[in-house]
């Protein structure tokens, strides 16, 4: 039974958003250093059409970072005012976009598009839509997905799309409906226990799982084309996904550690999980029978998670 209560969140760090981000970032870690191995299907992307469990980490990111979009911003307004505020979010994302391009041309020697470019993308091109009502918000998202996804299937955009990784720049258009949808609930989901915003929550959960599901059908499922179905699908999954997570953590106050550890400094873990997926990658040859790839695969989660341990005890955030 969902607890019929207007109990305000304690004040600090958001519990169920910690776990929830923790979460991505394992999995995250995890999928990156699976996938250059002989590993079932299901642990990888999937190859073009279709939905694997390792599709769902990125949105799931994305997702998170929603959730605290609009409460930071609203926060920052109140204390620093409007100039201060853009500029801050305009340079935080920026140095997010800026470094996954960094990163990529240092070790690949080319530049590319990736989830740190696509996290800032995102985070830069939705910044205006916080300052609608959140309702007005996630219209134009809506707008701009079914946009995109025309573009995609009747305009001859599909080509364009594809050469890059997860889209490329126009696909923000696509991906901005997840952030814009998790940050229209953000800041009642934390301010708030009470039983119709977790019942409101799980309504958008199952409704965007289903609606991409059946759309499915029409527009397949397409992670490469960040197809409008996709997009949906992952939504629903990621709100679902939180709203367990924010039920065992922030109603019942049940804690797991790791999750909660790695939440707390998620882009910290996920470079150092990358940078050990590199050397993983020059030690483990991808002919080598799959148990060295597992052990390999623990050896990272767990030198990351004795990372995130130490931080998490120094009370050490690193964010940008």
């Amino acid at each position: 039974m969902l607890k019929n209560s207007s109990k305000k969140i304690q004040s600090g760090r958001w519990a169920s958003l910690d776990h929830f981000r923790g979460l991505a970032v394992l999995l995250m870690i995890l999928v990156n250093s699976l996938a250059e191995y002989n590993v079932p299907p299901w642990l990888k992307h999937a190859k073009w059409n279709g939905y694997t469990f390792a599709d769902l980490v990125a949105p799931m990111f994305l997702f998170a970072m929603g959730m605290a979009y609009r409460i930071s911003l609203q926060k920052r307004l109140a204390s620093q005012g409007v100039k201060k505020t853009i500029f801050h979010f305009i340079k935080r994302y920026t140095i997010l976009f800026l470094f996954g391009f960094g990163g990529l041309f240092l070790v690949y020697r080319r530049f590319d598009w990736g989830v740190l470019q696509m996290l800032g993308a995102v985070g830069l091109f939705s910044l205006p839509m916080m300052f609608m009502k959140p309702a007005t918000g996630l219209f134009v998202s809506f707008v701009l997905l079914l946009f995109y996804q025309v573009s995609v299937s009747f305009l001859n955009m599909e080509h364009f799309v594809s050469i890059f990784d997860m889209g490329g720049p126009f696909a923000t258009l696509s991906w901005s409906f997840i952030l814009v949808t998790a940050s229209a609930f953000g800041n009642r989901m934390k301010n708030s226990e009470s039983r119709q915003i977790q019942i409101t929550f799980l309504t958008v959960g199952i409704v965007f799982t289903l609606a991409g599901f059946l759309l499915s059908f029409i527009v397949p499922f397409n992670k490469h084309l960040v197809t409008c179905s996709y997009i949906l699908f992952s939504t629903g999954l990621s709100s679902l996904l939180f709203l367990i997570l924010y039920r065992i953590t922030d109603v019942h106050r049940i804690r797991i550690g790791i999750l909660e550890s790695f939440g707390k400094n998620p882009l910290t873990l996920f470079i150092t999980g990358n940078v050990l997926v590199l050397l993983e990658n020059m030690v483990i040859p991808r002919t080598a029978p799959v148990i060295f790839s597992l052990i390999g695969t623990l050896l990272i989660l767990l030198i990351c998670t004795v990372l995130a341990e130490i931080l998490a005890t120094k009370n050490i955030y690193i964010k940008l």
